[in-house]
C-alpha cells in the first residue's frame, strides 16, 4: 500500500513568558513537583537571537512538512500541457530517477514512492528550506565526515543530521530536543554530554556528534541495519524492537505496512533518503546559488573554572560576541566554578597564544562575574542592590524573561564592576529597546482580568498561553488540566491575565519579526498574535504594538 499522508509531529516554541514590569516581588518558594525545572531548562537554552532564530526556523520547516498534502491525487490530474504535448511531459524526469546511481552513496539507497515524494517536497515547497540547510552543511560536514571516518560509519549519516537540525547548533524542539544531532537530555547524557546550568554539550558540534556516532553506531550493532536504526533515533530503540518482536520481521518498509511506527517514524527514512539523493548532486535538482558558508576551523583548549566568558574572549584577541559563537555549549557568562576543567574554542592557530595571555591574568581577576543563590525573601531588586549592579543586567546575563520568576536555591551570575555585559543588558526591559518608539498606554500590570477563552480547531494550550502571555503549566492548573494535550475544539477555558502596557514600535528596513521579537523579549508567535499579522511579511514604517 503507498503511504499517503505525510503527517509529522508539529513542533513549536516552548512557551515564553511576557516580563512584568514595575514590580520587585520577592523570590517565590518552589512548588512541589517543580515546573521550576523545566522553566529553567527552556529559558536558559532558548535565549535570544540566533537561538530563536534557528528554533523558529525549524518550527517551520516542520509545520510546512505537516502540512504537505498527499501527492497522490495530484498525480491523477494530470498537467495542462499534457493536453497540448503528451509525448514531451511523459518524457520529462524532472527528479533525474534514472541518474541516480546507490554505488554514489556509503548508505543503502532505494527509489519508491515515498522518496519520490520527499524529492518533491524538498525540491517544491520545501526548497527555501533545503536551500538553509545546504548553506550551513559546508560549516560541519568536514568535521563530522573525519570523526565518521574515525569510527568506521558511513559519510553520508550527515544527511541524518540535515534533517534533524538543518545543521544549526541552536535549533530546539518543543520535544526539548536540542542541537545539530537533536539529543533529548537523557540520552545525551547516556553519551557524555554534559547538560546542565551552566553547559548543554549539545550544541558543542564536536561533542554533539561524538554522541551521535556512538548513538547510532550502538544503534546499527543493535539492529544490523540503517534503517531500523534511523528509525529507532527517531522513534525509540524500545518501539522499533517491539515492532519486530510483533510482526515477525526485520524489514522496514514491511513494518510501516504493519502499521508499527508512528507517522513521523515512517516518513523518516524515506526524508533522509530524499536528502541524501539531492545532496549528492544539488546542481542537478536547481540548487546552484547557494552561499556556503566556511568550514568550522577553531583550537581546542582546556582551562580551569570560574572564569568569565568575556576574560576568555580578550585572551584570545576577539568579541565576546565572537567568542559565544565559537562556544555554543557555555550557557551563562561565565565557567562553571567545579573543579573540572573545561573544553573550549578559539580561533584557528591562537590556542598557545591564548593560554599564554590567560597565565597571566591573576586568579582573583579571571572572574568578573559572582555566583548568587537566591535565598528566601529576595527579589532582583535586592540582588542588584547588593552587587551594585542594574535587574535588567542581571535578567540579560541569565537569560530570565520574567523578572517575577525568581525561586528560592536557584543559582544567578551577577556582572561586577568592570564585566563586559552583554549588549541585549544595555536595552531596558522596562523602557522597550533603543529603537521602540512611545508608549502609548499607562502601565496597569498590577491588576488582572479573568477571560474565559474557547477553544478554537487545532489549537494548543501552548498557543492559547503565549497569546495570553501565561504559562500553559498556570492554564492547566486554572482549568485543572492534567494532560496538557487533550484539550478539544469548543473547550471552555479560564485564563487570568494582567491588564499590560503597551509600546509602540516602527519596523525598520532589515527587519525581521524574529529580530523583533528577540530584541523586545517576546515571541513572533505572540508579536503576530498582537498586530492581526497571518503571514511573515512587515515593511518599513509599519507600527506594530508590543505588550510589556
Amino acid at each position: 500500500m503507498m503511504r499517503s499522508l505525510l503527517l509529522l509531529i508539529a513542533l513549536s516554541l516552548s512557551d515564553a513568558a511576557v516580563a512584568a514590569q514595575g514590580s520587585d516581588d520577592a523570590a517565590l518558594e518552589p512548588p512541589e513537583g517543580s515546573l521550576w525545572d523545566r522553566i529553567e531548562d527552556v529559558e536558559g537554552t532558548v535565549p535570544t537571537g540566533e537561538a530563536i532564530e534557528e528554533s523558529e526556523e525549524l518550527q517551520s520547516a516542520r509545520n510546512l512538512e505537516n502540512s504537505f498534502i498527499d501527492l497522490v491525487v495530484q498525480e491523477m490530474t494530470p498537467p495542462v500541457n499534457f493536453y497540448r504535448d503528451p509525448v514531451e511531459v511523459l518524457s520529462v524526469d524532472p527528479l533525474h530517477l534514472d541518474r541516480i546511481n546507490p554505488a554514489e552513496f556509503d548508505i543503502p539507497v532505494v527509489i519508491n514512492d515515498d522518496v519520490i515524494r520527499w524529492m518533491k517536497y524538498f525540491t517544491g515547497p520545501g526548497r527555501k528550506y533545503y536551500q538553509r540547510w545546504l548553506s550551513r552543511s559546508t560549516r560541519y560536514r568536514p568535521m563530522m565526515y573525519e570523526k565518521l571516518d574515525a569510527a568506521g560509519l558511513p559519510r553520508d549519516l550527515v544527511y541524518l543530521s540535515m534533517i534533524e537540525s538543518g545543521y544549526a547548533t541552536h535549533a530546539y524542539s518543543s520535544a526539548a530536543a536540542v542541537g545539530l544531532w537533536q539529543f533529548i537530555a537523557p540520552t545525551g547524557k547516556q553519551y557524555d554530554l554534559r547538560i546542565d546550568w551552566w553547559v548543554d554539550a549539545r550544541r558543542d558540534p564536536m561533542q554533539a556528534t561524538d554522541a551521535a556516532i556512538g548513538f547510532l553506531g550502538d544503534l546499527y550493532n543493535r539492529y544490523d541495519s540503517w534503517y531500523l536504526s534511523w528509525a529507532a533515533y527517531n522513534g525509540g530503540p524500545g518501539r522499533v524492537s517491539r515492532g519486530i518482536s510483533r510482526h515477525g520481521t526485520r524489514d522496514f518498509w514491511e513494518l510501516v505496512e504493519h502499521n508499527a511506527f508512528p507517522r513521523e517514524t515512517d516518513n523518516y527514512v524515506p526524508k533522509l533518503l530524499a536528502a541524501a539523493i539531492i545532496g549528492k548532486h544539488p546542481g542537478r535538482y536547481g540548487f546552484t546559488e547557494i552561499d556556503y558558508q566556511d568550514a568550522m576551523s577553531m583550537d581546542a583548549v582546556t582551562v580551569g573554572p570560574n572564569i568569565g566568558l568575556d576574560v576568555l574572549a580578550r585572551c584570545a584577541g576577539i568579541t565576546l560576541e565572537e567568542f559565544q559563537t565559537l562556544n555554543p555549549h557555555l550557557r551563562r557568562w561565565a565557567l562553571p566554578p567545579d573543579p573540572a576543567e573545561q573544553t573550549i574554542y578559539v580561533p584557528t592557530s591562537t590556542g598557545s597564544t591564548f593560554l599564554a595571555s590567560l597565565e597571566k591574568i591573576p586568579p582573583q581577576e579571571r572572574l568578573t562575574y559572582h555566583r548568587h543563590k537566591v535565598k528566601s525573601g529576595e527579589s532582583l531588586g535586592k540582588i542588584a542592590g547588593k552587587y551594585g549592579t542594574s535587574v535588567d543586567a542581571i535578567q540579560s546575563v541569565n537569560r530570565i524573561s520574567n523578572p517575577n520568576r525568581i525561586y528560592v536555591g536557584m543559582e544567578l551570575v551577577i556582572p561586577a564592576a568592570g564585566a563586559e555585559v552583554p549588549p541585549e543588558a544595555l536595552t531596558s526591559t522596562s523602557g522597550g529597546s533603543s529603537r521602540s518608539a512611545s508608549t502609548s498606554t499607562p502601565a496597569r500590570s498590577s491588576t488582572t482580568q479573568t477571560v474565559t477563552h474557547t477553544v478554537a480547531r487545532g489549537e494548543a494550550l501552548s498557543t492559547i498561553a503565549e497569546t495570553y502571555g501565561v504559562k500553559t503549566s498556570e492554564l492547566m492548573r486554572w482549568n485543572q488540566i492534567s494532560n496538557a494535550n487533550r484539550v478539544y475544539a469548543g473547550q471552555k477555558l479560564t485564563v487570568h491575565t494582567a491588564t499590560a502596557q503597551w509600546t509602540t514600535y516602527t519596523v525598520r528596513s532589515g527587519d525581521s519579526l524574529s529580530r523583533i521579537a528577540a530584541a523586545n523579549r517576546c515571541t513572533t508567535a505572540q508579536l503576530k498574535s498582537w498586530n492581526d499579522i497571518s503571514g511573515s511579511t512587515i515593511y518599513a514604517g509599519q507600527k506594530l504594538k508590543i505588550q510589556r
